[in-house]
Protein backbone atom coordinates (compact mmCIF):
# COMPACT_ATOMS: atom_id res chain seq x y z
CA UNK A 1 0.00 0.00 0.00
CA UNK A 2 1.47 3.45 -0.81
CA UNK A 3 2.10 5.40 1.42
CA UNK A 4 1.90 9.58 1.86
CA UNK A 5 4.81 10.62 0.39
CA UNK A 6 4.06 8.22 -2.63
CA UNK A 7 0.31 9.26 -3.26
CA UNK A 8 1.29 12.76 -3.23
CA UNK A 9 3.74 11.98 -5.92
CA UNK A 10 1.42 9.91 -8.16
CA UNK A 11 -1.00 12.80 -8.00
CA UNK A 12 1.32 15.27 -9.46
CA UNK A 13 2.97 13.07 -11.85
CA UNK A 14 6.23 12.82 -10.06
CA UNK A 15 8.43 9.95 -9.03
CA UNK A 16 8.60 9.09 -4.97
CA UNK A 17 11.45 10.44 -3.85
CA UNK A 18 14.21 8.52 -2.51
CA UNK A 19 14.11 7.61 1.04
CA UNK A 20 16.55 9.26 3.48
CA UNK A 21 19.81 7.12 4.52
CA UNK A 22 19.00 7.90 7.96
CA UNK A 23 15.70 6.13 7.26
CA UNK A 24 17.39 3.37 5.36
CA UNK A 25 19.98 2.73 8.42
CA UNK A 26 16.11 2.17 10.25
CA UNK A 27 14.82 -0.48 7.64
CA UNK A 28 18.24 -2.14 7.88
CA UNK A 29 18.10 -5.88 9.61
CA UNK A 30 19.27 -6.23 13.04
CA UNK A 31 21.05 -9.65 14.27
CA UNK A 32 18.92 -11.96 15.30
CA UNK A 33 17.66 -13.75 18.62
CA UNK A 34 18.76 -17.03 17.50
CA UNK A 35 22.15 -15.34 16.06
CA UNK A 36 23.01 -14.47 19.27
CA UNK A 37 22.28 -17.85 21.33
CA UNK A 38 24.83 -19.39 18.15
CA UNK A 39 27.31 -16.63 19.57
CA UNK A 40 27.14 -17.53 23.02
CA UNK A 41 27.04 -20.85 22.68
CA UNK A 42 30.43 -20.90 20.72
CA UNK A 43 31.77 -18.68 23.49
CA UNK A 44 30.67 -20.54 26.20
CA UNK A 45 32.68 -23.99 24.69
CA UNK A 46 35.34 -21.60 24.61
CA UNK A 47 35.44 -20.93 28.28
CA UNK A 48 34.68 -24.98 29.19
CA UNK A 49 37.69 -25.84 27.41
CA UNK A 50 39.52 -23.58 28.95
CA UNK A 51 39.28 -24.53 32.29
CA UNK A 52 38.75 -28.18 31.60
CA UNK A 53 42.16 -29.40 34.14
CA UNK A 54 43.26 -31.95 30.98
CA UNK A 55 42.91 -31.43 27.49
CA UNK A 56 43.22 -33.87 24.82
CA UNK A 57 44.19 -32.71 21.62
CA UNK A 58 41.31 -34.71 20.06
CA UNK A 59 38.85 -32.69 22.12
CA UNK A 60 40.23 -29.55 21.13
CA UNK A 61 39.84 -30.61 17.48
CA UNK A 62 36.56 -31.60 18.00
CA UNK A 63 35.49 -28.37 20.19
CA UNK A 64 37.30 -25.93 17.46
CA UNK A 65 35.38 -27.74 14.66
CA UNK A 66 32.08 -27.07 16.53
CA UNK A 67 32.74 -24.02 17.13
CA UNK A 68 33.55 -22.87 13.28
CA UNK A 69 30.32 -24.69 12.57
CA UNK A 70 27.91 -22.70 15.35
CA UNK A 71 29.77 -19.23 14.02
CA UNK A 72 28.65 -19.72 10.14
CA UNK A 73 24.84 -18.35 10.34
CA UNK A 74 26.02 -15.37 12.26
CA UNK A 75 29.00 -14.40 10.52
CA UNK A 76 26.37 -14.75 7.16
CA UNK A 77 23.98 -12.77 8.30
CA UNK A 78 25.99 -10.18 10.34
CA UNK A 79 24.05 -6.59 9.26
CA UNK A 80 27.58 -5.55 8.18
CA UNK A 81 27.22 -8.30 5.24
CA UNK A 82 23.29 -8.33 4.96
CA UNK A 83 22.83 -4.73 4.74
CA UNK A 84 25.79 -4.53 1.81
CA UNK A 85 24.76 -1.77 -0.98
CA UNK A 86 25.47 -4.22 -4.15
CA UNK A 87 25.99 -8.06 -4.49
CA UNK A 88 29.68 -7.17 -4.89
CA UNK A 89 29.96 -5.67 -1.73
CA UNK A 90 28.04 -8.58 0.17
CA UNK A 91 30.03 -10.66 -1.45
CA UNK A 92 33.63 -9.26 -0.51
CA UNK A 93 32.52 -8.95 3.33
CA UNK A 94 31.12 -12.32 3.25
CA UNK A 95 34.63 -13.52 1.99
CA UNK A 96 36.18 -10.99 5.04
CA UNK A 97 33.71 -12.40 7.57
CA UNK A 98 34.51 -15.72 7.58
CA UNK A 99 38.23 -15.40 6.75
CA UNK A 100 38.24 -13.59 10.22
CA UNK A 101 36.28 -16.43 11.63
CA UNK A 102 38.70 -18.87 10.50
CA UNK A 103 41.65 -17.52 11.72
CA UNK A 104 40.10 -16.46 15.23
CA UNK A 105 39.32 -19.44 15.72
CA UNK A 106 42.27 -21.06 14.60
CA UNK A 107 44.12 -18.69 16.80
CA UNK A 108 42.07 -20.28 19.65
CA UNK A 109 42.48 -24.16 19.02
CA UNK A 110 46.31 -23.11 18.25
CA UNK A 111 46.61 -21.07 21.85
CA UNK A 112 44.35 -24.27 23.59
CA UNK A 113 46.26 -27.04 22.05
CA UNK A 114 47.97 -29.64 24.60
CA UNK A 115 51.85 -28.87 24.44
CA UNK A 116 53.87 -32.13 22.52
CA UNK A 117 56.36 -32.90 25.67
CA UNK A 118 58.05 -35.68 23.93
CA UNK A 119 60.87 -33.89 22.08
CA UNK A 120 64.13 -32.49 21.74
CA UNK A 121 64.61 -30.91 24.81
CA UNK A 122 66.01 -27.29 24.70
CA UNK A 123 69.16 -26.03 27.18
CA UNK A 124 66.71 -24.29 29.27
CA UNK A 125 64.51 -27.77 29.94
CA UNK A 126 67.55 -29.68 30.12
CA UNK A 127 68.67 -27.85 33.10
CA UNK A 128 65.05 -28.15 34.42
CA UNK A 129 65.28 -31.67 34.03
CA UNK A 130 68.89 -32.06 35.48
CA UNK A 131 68.05 -29.40 38.35
CA UNK A 132 66.61 -32.24 40.80
CA UNK A 133 68.94 -35.25 40.08
CA UNK A 134 71.82 -32.82 41.39
CA UNK A 135 69.87 -33.56 45.04
CA UNK A 136 71.47 -36.34 47.37
CA UNK A 137 70.49 -39.67 46.19
CA UNK A 138 69.04 -41.62 49.23
CA UNK A 139 69.54 -44.50 48.68
CA UNK A 140 72.40 -44.50 45.56
CA UNK A 141 70.96 -46.54 42.32
CA UNK A 142 71.02 -46.69 39.56
CA UNK A 143 69.58 -45.68 36.31
CA UNK A 144 68.57 -48.51 33.53
CA UNK A 145 66.08 -47.00 30.53
CA UNK A 146 64.08 -49.68 28.32
CA UNK A 147 61.41 -49.49 26.16
CA UNK A 148 59.67 -52.07 23.87
CA UNK A 149 60.94 -53.94 21.25
CA UNK A 150 60.37 -53.03 17.69
CA UNK A 151 59.41 -49.61 19.06
CA UNK A 152 61.89 -46.92 17.49
CA UNK A 153 60.00 -44.06 18.47
CA UNK A 154 59.61 -44.38 21.79
CA UNK A 155 63.44 -46.36 22.22
CA UNK A 156 64.93 -43.01 20.65
CA UNK A 157 63.21 -41.14 22.88
CA UNK A 158 64.70 -43.00 26.04
CA UNK A 159 68.22 -42.74 24.43
CA UNK A 160 68.41 -39.15 24.60
CA UNK A 161 67.60 -39.31 28.37
CA UNK A 162 70.26 -41.37 28.86
CA UNK A 163 73.02 -38.16 29.10
CA UNK A 164 70.63 -36.37 31.27
CA UNK A 165 71.09 -38.26 33.78
CA UNK A 166 75.05 -39.08 33.33
CA UNK A 167 75.26 -35.20 33.30
CA UNK A 168 73.83 -35.12 36.51
CA UNK A 169 76.48 -37.72 37.97
CA UNK A 170 73.92 -40.82 38.09
CA UNK A 171 75.48 -44.29 37.51
CA UNK A 172 72.85 -45.26 34.24
CA UNK A 173 73.63 -47.84 31.71
CA UNK A 174 74.56 -46.39 28.59
CA UNK A 175 72.06 -48.58 26.40
CA UNK A 176 68.27 -48.83 26.30
CA UNK A 177 66.85 -52.14 27.18
CA UNK A 178 64.29 -53.90 24.99
CA UNK A 179 61.81 -55.54 26.85
CA UNK A 180 58.50 -57.08 26.62
CA UNK A 181 56.64 -56.41 29.39
CA UNK A 182 53.93 -59.00 30.58
CA UNK A 183 51.40 -55.96 31.16
CA UNK A 184 52.45 -53.34 28.94
CA UNK A 185 51.71 -49.48 30.31
CA UNK A 186 51.75 -46.06 28.64
CA UNK A 187 53.76 -43.15 29.25
CA UNK A 188 56.76 -43.51 31.44
CA UNK A 189 57.14 -45.34 34.45
CA UNK A 190 59.08 -46.01 37.33
CA UNK A 191 59.97 -49.56 38.01
CA UNK A 192 61.41 -50.94 41.05
CA UNK A 193 62.49 -54.28 42.10
CA UNK A 194 59.39 -55.53 44.44
CA UNK A 195 56.48 -57.89 45.03
CA UNK A 196 56.97 -61.91 44.90
CA UNK A 197 56.99 -64.72 41.88
CA UNK A 198 54.39 -66.53 43.03
CA UNK A 199 51.56 -63.62 42.31
CA UNK A 200 53.12 -62.59 38.85
CA UNK A 201 50.32 -63.92 37.48
CA UNK A 202 47.40 -62.47 39.66
CA UNK A 203 45.32 -59.37 37.33
CA UNK A 204 46.14 -57.35 40.78
CA UNK A 205 49.94 -59.03 41.58
CA UNK A 206 51.98 -55.95 42.98
CA UNK A 207 54.16 -54.47 45.64
CA UNK A 208 55.09 -51.21 47.75
CA UNK A 209 56.80 -48.87 46.32
CA UNK A 210 59.53 -47.33 48.71
CA UNK A 211 58.81 -43.26 48.58
CA UNK A 212 62.77 -42.39 48.76
CA UNK A 213 64.50 -38.98 47.94
CA UNK A 214 66.05 -40.96 45.36
CA UNK A 215 62.57 -41.76 43.52
CA UNK A 216 61.37 -38.57 44.01
CA UNK A 217 64.50 -36.66 42.87
CA UNK A 218 63.61 -38.66 39.43
CA UNK A 219 59.93 -38.00 39.28
CA UNK A 220 60.54 -34.52 39.53
CA UNK A 221 63.11 -34.25 36.72
CA UNK A 222 60.19 -35.45 34.76
CA UNK A 223 58.02 -33.44 36.41
CA UNK A 224 59.70 -30.06 35.40
CA UNK A 225 59.35 -31.23 31.51
CA UNK A 226 55.74 -31.49 32.22
CA UNK A 227 55.40 -35.27 32.30
CA UNK A 228 54.22 -36.89 35.31
CA UNK A 229 55.48 -40.13 35.47
CA UNK A 230 53.89 -43.76 37.02
CA UNK A 231 55.65 -46.46 39.22
CA UNK A 232 55.30 -50.30 39.47
CA UNK A 233 57.33 -53.02 41.10
CA UNK A 234 58.56 -56.42 39.91
CA UNK A 235 60.40 -59.32 41.56
CA UNK A 236 62.86 -60.05 38.41
CA UNK A 237 63.84 -56.01 38.75
CA UNK A 238 67.75 -55.91 40.10
CA UNK A 239 68.53 -54.34 43.66
CA UNK A 240 69.77 -50.84 43.73
CA UNK A 241 68.30 -49.93 40.38
CA UNK A 242 65.48 -47.86 38.80
CA UNK A 243 63.97 -49.24 35.47
CA UNK A 244 62.44 -46.44 33.24
CA UNK A 245 60.32 -47.59 30.68
CA UNK A 246 59.40 -45.79 27.93
CA UNK A 247 55.97 -47.16 27.04
CA UNK A 248 53.86 -45.02 24.15
CA UNK A 249 53.25 -41.00 25.21
CA UNK A 250 49.63 -40.33 26.69
CA UNK A 251 47.35 -37.82 25.52
CA UNK A 252 47.69 -35.95 28.14
CA UNK A 253 51.26 -36.41 29.83
CA UNK A 254 50.68 -34.06 32.65
CA UNK A 255 48.46 -35.57 33.72
CA UNK A 256 48.66 -36.96 37.56
CA UNK A 257 49.23 -40.58 38.22
CA UNK A 258 48.61 -42.61 40.92
CA UNK A 259 52.63 -42.06 42.26
CA UNK A 260 51.76 -38.38 41.49
CA UNK A 261 48.67 -38.37 44.15
CA UNK A 262 51.02 -40.24 46.89
CA UNK A 263 53.64 -37.83 47.28
CA UNK A 264 50.93 -34.92 47.22
CA UNK A 265 49.46 -37.13 50.30
CA UNK A 266 53.15 -37.24 51.74
CA UNK A 267 53.28 -33.40 51.19
CA UNK A 268 49.90 -33.00 53.07
CA UNK A 269 51.05 -35.02 55.76
CA UNK A 270 54.03 -33.56 56.51
CA UNK A 271 52.70 -30.03 56.64
CA UNK A 272 50.29 -31.43 58.94
CA UNK A 273 52.79 -33.19 61.21
CA UNK A 274 51.26 -36.72 60.90
CA UNK A 275 54.25 -38.34 58.54
CA UNK A 276 55.62 -41.07 60.23
CA UNK A 277 58.29 -41.57 57.26
CA UNK A 278 61.42 -39.69 56.62
CA UNK A 279 61.03 -35.88 54.98
CA UNK A 280 60.77 -35.51 51.37
CA UNK A 281 62.75 -32.51 49.64
CA UNK A 282 59.85 -30.42 48.08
Amino acid sequence: MPNRRERRAAQFGKKPPPIPKKEKKLAAKAIGSGDITLWCLAGAMEIVLQFLPYRERLWVLIASVAIALLLVHPMAHLPWVVNAESLFKKTARTIAAFTLMLGAVSLFGWYSWPPLHRHILSRQERGLFETPLKGKQSPEMSIQLACAPNDEVDCEYAAGLIPLFGEAGWKVVGTVDRVQLGRPMPGITLGLKGGKKDDVARWDAGGWVAMTPTLEHVKQAFENIGIEVDSTTGPDLPDGQISIYVGHEKPNESEPTDLTRSYERIYRMQKDGTYPGPKASK
